[in-house]
């Protein structure tokens, strides 16, 4: 990840609807530096170790979550297919 890019971190709980009475839910973060958005994928998924790339999948409570970083310019636009 480019230090002086911004990226949007984007997260995606897909759980098993009978176990939790929901389908899952998502999330998407504002744009941010290289830092502030790894350090945000390593708090949703519980990293102890430096988060390098993704996609990363971890197991939730009756399902998996799904985290991907993207590329965004500072206002907030994606750039889709860049990483």
């Amino acid at each position: 990840m480019a230090a002086s890019a911004h990226y949007v971190v984007h997260v995606v709980d897909e759980v098993d609807e009978r176990l939790a009475g929901h389908y899952g839910c998502s999330y998407t973060s504002p744009p941010q530096p290289a830092d502030a958005a790894l350090e945000l994928v390593r708090a949703l998924g519980g990293c102890t170790q430096r988060a390098e790339r993704g996609p990363w999948q971890m197991a939730v409570a009756g399902g998996r979550r799904t985290i991907t970083v993207v590329v965004a310019h500072p206002d907030g636009q994606l750039l889709m297919g860049e990483r």
